[in-house]
C-alpha cells in the first residue's frame, strides 16, 4: 500500500475503488465478446434487411471455440471428479506416516452436496476467458466449515498490471443484490443505515433490477481487511473495513487472514503475461473460427446458387432489357419468346481443403494431435507416427492440467487450514484420531495428479504392452492389475471373476490329466478294457474339457 494512502479512510480508498470498478466494466465487455464468440447469435433476417447478407446468402457458423472447450473440458472434469480422494497429505514430520484415514476424512468434508458445480464453472471460465476464479469462504453449514464458490470473470476487479493476486494492494469483488437482500443488510447492525438509504430501495424494487455493491479487500499490516460500498451511490462505507475472519481460532481468539481468499486458475501462463491479459479459447480460436465460418458459408451459398436454374431472354430478342424480372415459370406453360437456360459455375472444391487446413492447424495449436503426422496428404500414417502424435498431445495437455493442479492445491490448502483450526478448537467433532491434526504438518497436493494423470499414463503403457504380456505366464497377474486400474470401483469384482475362471481352468487341466491316466493303458497307449464300453461318452467328455481349455482352438484327438 502506498504510504500516502490510508484505505481505511473512504476518501483515500475511493480513487482506487473507482479505478478497479472501471476495470470491471472492461472485463464485462470482454466477457460478452467471448460468450458471443462461443455461441454466435446472428439474426439472418436482420442481416439481409441491412444488406450485410444477400437475400439468398447463407451463414453457417463454425463453433470452433465451443468445440475446443468441450473437447478439453473432459480431462479437467475427470481430474476433479474421477479421483477417489481430493487431496494427498504427506507428513513433513514423518515420511513413513500413513495419512490414508486423513485423506478420506478430508474428502468427505470437501465433497458436500453440490461441491462439483463451482469447480466446473471455474473450469469453463478458465477455458473461455483465460482464467477462472475460486473463493474460499467460511461456512458453518458445510461439514468442514468451509466452502468453495466460483466468481464470475467480470466480477473481480484487479489492477491491470497484476501478476499475483496476493501482491495486489486492493481488489474489488462486485456483488449483485436484490431489493430483499439490501433490506436485510439494512436490518443488520454491521451496516451503515444512512448509506444504505442512498441505494433507493423503492426505485430498485420497481425496476426489478439488481444493485451492484462492491466488496473491497485490501491489506494493512499484513492483515486482509474487508469493507462494503456502492461506489456509484454512496459517499462512505456501507460497512467499514474490518479484518477478514474465516473461522480460524487459536485458544479462543480469532485469527485474521493474511491472504486474499481468492485463487486464480490460469488457462496458460507466459513469462510476460499479467492476469488481465491471459487468453482463453475465445481469443485463441477467434480468427480460425471466423475464417472457417466465412469459407464454409460462401462455399455452401455458392453451391446453392449453382444448383439453381436461371433463364434469360435470347440476346437477339429486341425486347431484351438485361434486367431481372419477377417472372416464375410453371410446368406445361407455353413461353411466347426466345428463352435460354444457364447455371452458375460450382465453387472450387479447394475451399474445403482450405477449411481442413485451418481446422488441422487449430487442432495442433490445441494440443489435440501432431499436425504433421495426422494431416499428411498421402494418408499413410505409421503406427509410430500416430503413437508419437498421441504422446505429444498428452504431454502438452498435461502441462495445462499441471497449471490447474497448482491452483487447486492453493484452494485445498486454504480449506484445510480452516478445517484443522475448527477441529483443534473443538468447534468440529473429529471422526478420526486427534493426532492426525496435532502431531503433523502436511504438504498437500491434489490427488488427481496421482489418481488420474499417473493412473492414465500407466493404463496407456499397459494397453501397449498387453499383446506381448498375454503370451507369457505373467498374463493373469497383469490382467488383474490392469482391470483394477481401469475400473477402480468395480475392478475387484472383475478380478474375482478372473481368479474364479483361473481356478476352474486349473481344475479342468488336472481332471484331464487324471482321466487320461485312468482310461489309457501306459504300455499300448490305447483305452483300457474297463474304459472301452464307455469309449463314446469318454471321447465326448474329453472333447468338452478341451473346448473349455482351448476355446476356438484345434481339438486334440484322443485315440
Amino acid at each position: 500500500m502506498k504510504d500516502d494512502y490510508n484505505y481505511m479512510d473512504y476518501d483515500d480508498a475511493t480513487k482506487e475503488i473507482h479505478r478497479l470498478n472501471s476495470h470491471l466494466q472492461t472485463q464485462g465487455t470482454k466477457a460478452d465478446e467471448h460468450r458471443l464468440l462461443r455461441h454466435p447469435a446472428i439474426d439472418i433476417d436482420a442481416e439481409q434487411r441491412s444488406g450485410h447478407l444477400a437475400p439468398d446468402e447463407l451463414y453457417i457458423p463454425m463453433h470452433l471455440v465451443d468445440m475446443n472447450i468441450r473437447r478439453e473440458q473432459a480431462r479437467y472434469v475427470s481430474y476433479v471428479a474421477s479421483s477417489r480422494r481430493v487431496a494427498i497429505f504427506k507428513s513433513l514430520n514423518d515420511v513413513t506416516f500413513d495419512s490414508t484415514v486423513l485423506e478420506e476424512d478430508f474428502t468427505d468434508k470437501t465433497r458436500y452436496a453440490g461441491w462439483q458445480t463451482p469447480l466446473f464453472r471455474i473450469i469453463d471460465s478458465m477455458q473461455l476467458h483465460g482464467y477462472g476464479i475460486a473463493e474460499v469462504g467460511f461456512d458453518v453449514t458445510k461439514p468442514g466449515h468451509f466452502g468453495v464458490t466460483d466468481v464470475n470473470f467480470e466480477d473481480l476487479g484487479l489492477p491491470e498490471d497484476a501478476r499475483d493476486i496476493q501482491a495486489c494492494e486492493m481488489i474489488v469483488h462486485r456483488h449483485h443484490f436484490t431489493d430483499m437482500q439490501l433490506r436485510r443488510m439494512a436490518d443488520s447492525d454491521d451496516f451503515n443505515k444512512e448509506q444504505l438509504k442512498n441505494l433507493d430501495f423503492k426505485s430498485l424494487s420497481e425496476n426489478y433490477s439488481l444493485m451492484q455493491v462492491q466488496k473491497v479487500l485490501f491489506k494493512k499490516d499484513n492483515i486482509v481487511y474487508v469493507g462494503w460500498t456502492c461506489i456509484d451511490r454512496c459517499n462512505d462505507w456501507i460497512r467499514k473495513p474490518r479484518p477478514l475472519f474465516l473461522g480460524k481460532r487459536e485458544q479462543g481468539e480469532e485469527l485474521y487472514e493474511t491472504q486474499y481468499p481468492y485463487v486464480i486458475f490460469p488457462y496458460n501462463i507466459n513469462e510476460d503475461t499479467t492476469i488481465s491479459l491471459m487468453k482463453g479459447r475465445a481469443q485463441l480460436d477467434e480468427y480460425a473460427q471466423e475464417s472457417a465460418t466465412s469459407l464454409l458459408s460462401s462455399f455452401v451459398t455458392a453451391h446453392r446458387r449453382a444448383s439453381g436454374l436461371y433463364f434469360a431472354k435470347d440476346s437477339n430478342d429486341p425486347n431484351n432489357t438485361n434486367t431481372q424480372t419477377g417472372v416464375f415459370f410453371t410446368p406445361n406453360a407455353l413461353i411466347d419468346s426466345n428463352i435460354k437456360q444457364f447455371q452458375l459455375t460450382p465453387p472450387d472444391s479447394s475451399i474445403m481443403g482450405a477449411i481442413q487446413t485451418i481446422l488441422g492447424q487449430n487442432m495442433q495449436e490445441t494440443s489435440q494431435v501432431n499436425y504433421a503426422a495426422m494431416n499428411r496428404k498421402d494418408s499413410r500414417k505409421t503406427a509410430t507416427e500416430v503413437q508419437a502424435a498421441s504422446s505429444e498431445a498428452q504431454a502438452l495437455s498435461a502441462s495445462q492440467v499441471a497449471l490447474f493442479s497448482i491452483a487447486l492445491k492453493k484452494v485445498y490448502t486454504q480449506c484445510w487450514n480452516i478445517y484443522r483450526s475448527r477441529i483443534l478448537e473443538g468447534l468440529i467433532q473429529p471422526t478420526i484420531p486427534a493426532n492426525f491434526f496435532t502431531d503433523h504438518e502436511y504438504a498437500i497436493r491434489p490427488a488427481g495428479d496421482t489418481d488420474v494423470i499417473e493412473r492414465q499414463e500407466k493404463i496407456n503403457k499397459m494397453m501397449q504392452a498387453w499383446p506381448v504380456i498375454q503370451q507369457t505366464g505373467a498374463s493373469s497377474i497383469f490382467l488383474k492389475r490392469f482391470v483394477s486400474m481401469l475400473f477402480p470401483e468395480d475392478g475387484q469384482a472383475y478380478v474375482q471373476a478372473i481368479e474364479d475362471d483361473n481356478t476352474k481352468t486349473q481344475l479342468l487341466m488336472q481332471l484331464q490329466t487324471i482321466m487320461q491316466a485312468l482310461i489309457t493303458d501306459p504300455d499300448t497307449g490305447q483305452l483300457t478294457e474297463e474304459a472301452q464300453p464307455y469309449q463314446q461318452q469318454l471321447m465326448q467328455l474329453m472333447q468338452q474339457v478341451q473346448q473349455v481349455l482351448n476355446p476356438g482352438g484345434q481339438q486334440q484327438q484322443t485315440s
